[in-house]
């Protein structure tokens, strides 16, 4: 058996025996990762953790947003290139998994290329339609999004009782538009399909009609993170044909028609309730004094809320004070994904600033690279977390590895502290640079509560 033959074997052994895979039966060498096999960016930091005990490699921090992590051939030839001195012939790939690779980069592409709030995705899709309005502003209120950490110290992107009033308050003050709820909490959850029915049905053209829906229960409808359940707004409304409702997801960039049954099932879900309308015909210019106040009341320069909770997971599954189990760090972290990719609103927030100061756009890249090494560092802290939970699961407690791997969270920890600051402080110093050319720099600010 050559090498390639032995780790295809190994992947196939990890996902049937130690994770469980419900959809096993879809594997092959050519099978994707998350479209075939249903792997979200958590159960693949998993398997590397399981292959790098099985093979005896080290997986560097630099390749795990790899394309290579597309199909179980792609894993397999990174695998194989990790391995020092192979002797066996590596099998090269073949003119299918070329054709994989190629798609690989244009769907890590697109997946790269999403917006990072649902909810806010939602209503900008509206403002974004409009030449008279800037959406990019709007984006300041999601880098520093609420966070939460459960009883369990598990951290969340959605909770029941987690309301979007700061973007609606928001949202009308900047665009004059008013975010009123369709979603009725005293109703049943048959009868708010109703409701929403007849939403639709009497809709205008310039009305938007949001709703928070199950993703899962939409198996079709290819996401990247495949959470069960996965609490996600999208756009509505009814098309020619009767059991079909057009669908517009701004958060993933897909519109098209869905089955209408299916839909309605999807918000049929008990782990979700909600929905909003709103109508673009009343959106007004913004005025540069809303956009200060936003900012001022968006921009937390004494703490960043989600390293915050990290590190306080971490720390609680490490420590002894609620009886938490280092085996569960991999479960307490499986949300982080979702969250972290609100970190790219900080590229909205700066693209705003330094156009309307026209500073050289080699600074705007370079800010992007530290955005990205933000977003990408939460997933090596979460590989490390996976690699604890491993060695104690196995029974394999080795003090030293573990103290080792702790203080390199800890590392990567302090070093998220410092580049989210800076970011912070960059914004800072253009916003005074801002309200000088707008002439706010001298202007009363009116005070806001986050809501």
């Amino acid at each position: 058996m050559n090498k390639h033959t032995e780790i295809i074997n190994a992947i196939h052994d990890v996902l049937a025996n130690e994770l469980n895979i419900a959809n096993i039966d879809a594997f092959s060498p050519s099978a994707r990762l998350n479209e075939d096999l249903y792997l979200d960016s958590v159960l693949v930091l998993q398997i590397l953790v399981s292959l790098e005990l099985k093979l005896g490699i080290d997986v560097p921090d630099d390749a795990l947003n790899s394309a290579d992590f597309e199909t179980v051939e792609t894993l397999c030839n990174f695998l194989l290139s990790q391995i020092p001195r192979v002797t066996d012939e590596i099998t090269p790939p073949s003119p299918l998994s070329e054709i994989t690779q190629s798609q690989a980069e244009e769907q890590t592409e697109e997946f790269e290329d999403i917006k990072v709030h649902c909810f806010v995705s939602c209503l900008c899709e509206a403002i974004k339609a409009n030449a008279q309005v800037d959406h990019r502003p709007f984006y300041f209120g999601v880098w520093d999004a609420d966070v939460v950490v459960d009883k369990h110290y598990c951290i969340n992107y959605h909770a029941e009782d987690l309301n979007h009033d700061f973007f609606r308050h928001w949202y009308e003050k900047l665009y004059g538009v008013e975010v009123r709820p369709w979603y009725q909490e005293n109703l049943s959850k048959s009868d708010n399909l109703l409701l929403l029915q007849n939403f639709l049905n009497n809709k205008s053209p310039t009305q938007n009609i949001m709703v928070m829906l199950d993703m899962f229960r939409l198996p079709e409808r290819e996401n990247k993170f495949n959470q069960n359940p996965f609490p996600h707004y999208v756009l509505l409304e009814n098309s020619e044909d009767p059991t079909k409702l057009m669908m517009c997801d701004p958060d993933f960039r897909w519109e098209g028609l869905q089955d209408k049954a299916q839909v309605m099932h999807a918000i049929a879900s008990d782990a979700v309730a909600g929905g909003y309308y709103f109508d673009s015909a009343h959106i007004k210019p913004i005025s540069a004094l809303a956009i200060k106040d936003y900012f001022l009341a968006c921009l937390n320069l004494d703490n960043n809320p989600m390293t915050d909770a990290v590190r306080l997971i971490i720390n609680e599954h490490l420590g002894t004070k609620h009886n938490l189990l280092a085996t569960h760090l991999p479960q307490a972290l499986t949300q982080l994904p979702v969250l972290a990719i609100r970190k790219y609103a900080y590229e909205h927030g700066l693209a705003f600033f330094m156009l309307a100061l026209d500073i050289n756009f080699d600074e705007f890249e370079q800010w992007c690279d530290v955005i990205e090494t933000l977003v990408s560092t939460y997933k090596q802290i979460q590989f490390r977390a996976i690699k604890i939970a491993k060695s104690v699961t196995e029974n394999k407690h080795e003090p030293h590895f573990i103290a080792t791997l702790t203080n390199e969270i800890n590392q990567l920890l302090a070093e998220q502290d410092n580049r989210e600051f800076a970011i912070k402080n960059r914004l800072q110093s253009l916003f005074i640079q801002w309200q000088t050319q707008v002439g706010l720099l001298n202007q009363p600010t009116i005070s806001e509560v986050c809501l």
